[in-house]
C-alpha cells in the first residue's frame, strides 16, 4: 500500500506563528486567549495544560495578557483592553491583518464593504469590526443576488476570507460585475490556502482512500474535504487517529493524506504510523 503525504498538509505560516507566541506565555499568569487561538482541540487543549485558556468577553477572568486569535478581533477588543490595562499579545494572521487595513481605509472612503466569507466564522467577524459591523457577508453567489446593492454614487470594495475557495470568489466578481456594480476586487485568499487546494484535488484523483485531518470547526479543513470528496468517492474527514479503523483501507493500493492550516504534525504523525502499522 502507497501513501502519499500531501507536502502542504499542517500548520500554514500564520498558525504556527500564532502557536508559537502563545506558547511562549505558558509560564505567565493572568494570560488568556481571545477565543481559540486556532481551529484545532489538540492545541486548545496543550496550552490549557499550560494555563492559558481561551475566553469569549474581556471581564469574564482576571486578564493580564491577552492573545488575540490567529483569525484577528475587532478594534472594539483592542480599545477595551487598552481601557483595562491589558497587555495586549498580537497573534493575528499578518494576512488576515492586511484585510483589516483594506477594509478600514476604504470604509473610511465611503466605500460599502462586501465579504466572501462565513458570517459565523470569526475572521470574518472581525473583519466586519474594521467598517463599523456594516459589512455585506455573502457565501456565496446566490446570497449575492439577494442583496439590494446600490448602483448610483456608491462604490464598494470586495474581499476575501483568507481560506475561501477560489472558485466561489470568482463567481461572485462575476456576478457584481453583471450587475454593473462599480466595485474593487482584492484578492485576499491566501496563497498557502490556494495551493492547499490545489493539492488536495492532485492528489484525490489518484488514490483510492484520502484522509484530510483537522478539526470540524476549521473552515479551511472542511474546504479541503469538499474538494476531495470530488474526486475521490473514499474521502473521509478525521480530527485524529482514534476515528480509524483498519477496514477502511481494505483493497486499497493508494491512501492520501493531506490536514488542514491548524493541524498540528503529531496528528498528522499518528495517522501515518496507524497506516505503517496495518500495511505491514
Amino acid at each position: 500500500m502507497e501513501i502519499i503525504i500531501a507536502k502542504t498538509a499542517g500548520f500554514c505560516f500564520g498558525v504556527k506563528r500564532a502557536v508559537d507566541m502563545a506558547f511562549e506565555y505558558a509560564s505567565s499568569q493572568g494570560t488568556y486567549t481571545y477565543g481559540p487561538i486556532i481551529h484545532n482541540e489538540v492545541v486548545i487543549k496543550s496550552l490549557e495544560d499550560k494555563g492559558i485558556k481561551p475566553i469569549e468577553t474581556i471581564g469574564d477572568e482576571p486578564v493580564k495578557n491577552l492573545i488575540i486569535r490567529s483569525h484577528g478581533v475587532s478594534p472594539k477588543v483592542y480599545i477595551e483592553g487598552k481601557e483595562k490595562g491589558i497587555a495586549i499579545v498580537d497573534a493575528t494572521c499578518p494576512y488576515v491583518k492586511k484585510i483589516h487595513r483594506y477594509v478600514q481605509q476604504y470604509f473610511e472612503k465611503g466605500y460599502g464593504i462586501i465579504i466572501a466569507g462565513n458570517k459565523d466564522h470569526p475572521e470574518i467577524q472581525g473583519i466586519n469590526g474594521w467598517a463599523n459591523e456594516s459589512c455585506f457577508i455573502v457565501k456565496d453567489k446566490e446570497a449575492l443576488n439577494e442583496l439590494q446593492l446600490e448602483h448610483t454614487n456608491k462604490k464598494y470594495l470586495l474581499v476575501a476570507q483568507t481560506t475561501y475557495k477560489k472558485q466561489v470568489v470568482d463567481e461572485i466578481v462575476g456576478v457584481l460585475k453583471e450587475k454593473g456594480i462599480d466595485f474593487e476586487y482584492i484578492n485576499t485568499i491566501c496563497n498557502a490556502t490556494k495551493e492547499r487546494q490545489e493539492e488536495v484535488i492532485e492528489i484525490a484523483k489518484q488514490v483510492d482512500v484520502m484522509l484530510v485531518l483537522g478539526s470540524k470547526k476549521s473552515s479551511n479543513s472542511l474546504k479541503l474535504f469538499e474538494l476531495s470528496q470530488r474526486h475521490c468517492d473514499k474521502s473521509y474527514f478525521i480530527g485524529d487517529v482514534s476515528e480509524l479503523m483498519s477496514e477502511l483501507f481494505s483493497d486499497c493500493e493508494k491512501i492520501g493524506i493531506t490536514a488542514g492550516a491548524s493541524t498540528p504534525a503529531s496528528v498528522i504523525q499518528e495517522v501515518i504510523s496507524f497506516l505503517e502499522k496495518i500495511t505491514h
